[in-house]
């Protein structure tokens, strides 16, 4: 009877080790599994974290698309959907979202079902450089320096005639931009005002080719 019950009390502690163990080892899985998206980016060819649009941002591009009388526009790197969800709540457009962390991805859609817009607004886990875009009237971009040379391209490539790119925070590396606009409140980011938005207008903004001369070598 003894050694029975010596066993038992054993056991208890065992017991609450093993229970210890695993749910140790759930919570760090989870922790994995929330953080890896978000700290994906820094290893990538193009390190583009998630940094949340402030108002004064949304605020001009929201004037930039309600000027030029925007209904379709693509957000490349939407993050959390906010600028979507504000010209779709604002202006009626439609507003569709590529992003590649799927924790964002999610949060885009909740907000948009939260907020009523989902008729309008759509997000889709997947690479910006892979997202079509040929059906935008306006492409919006919240993208760092590095990458603005690669957007240039693809932005090209595949922008139909007379649409129009909102490029927040920094320009693109060589188009011409036909508007620039600067918040008043002069938000100061390691010296740098992040609050500002070029705005592109295609095929207007695109640098004119090098000119090629043809020489005739031919000898009368």
């Amino acid at each position: 009877v003894r050694k029975k019950q010596a066993s038992k009390e054993l056991a208890v502690p065992r017991l609450m080790e093993a229970a210890l163990l695993g749910g140790g080892v759930a919570a760090l899985a989870a922790l994995h599994a929330v953080a890896v998206p978000f700290v994906a980016p820094a290893f990538r060819k193009y390190c583009l974290p998630y940094v949340a649009a402030t108002r004064s941002q949304l605020a001009l591009v929201t004037r930039a698309a309600a000027e030029r009388r925007v209904r379709r526009v693509v957000d490349l790197g939407s993050g959390d959907g906010v600028v979507c969800l504000e010209l779709a709540e604002k202006l009626g457009a439609q507003a569709r979202g590529v992003e590649r962390n799927p924790w964002l991805v999610w949060y885009s859609r909740l907000a948009a079902r939260r907020r009523g817009l989902t008729d309008l607004c759509a997000f889709h886990r997947g690479d910006l450089f892979e997202a079509n875009i040929d059906d935008a009237d306006a492409v919006a971009l919240f993208c760092v320096p590095a990458m603005m040379p690669a957007i240039e391209a693809k932005l090209q490539r595949e922008l139909a005639t007379d649409s129009f790119v909102f490029a927040a925070r920094f320009p693109l590396a060589t188009w011409t931009p036909v508007e620039h606009l600067v918040a008043k409140d002069n938000e100061i980011t390691h010296g740098y005002n992040i609050n500002q938005l070029w705005v592109y207008h295609v095929p207007s903004s695109i640098p004119a080719p090098p000119c090629t001369k043809k020489i005739d070598n031919t000898s009368t």
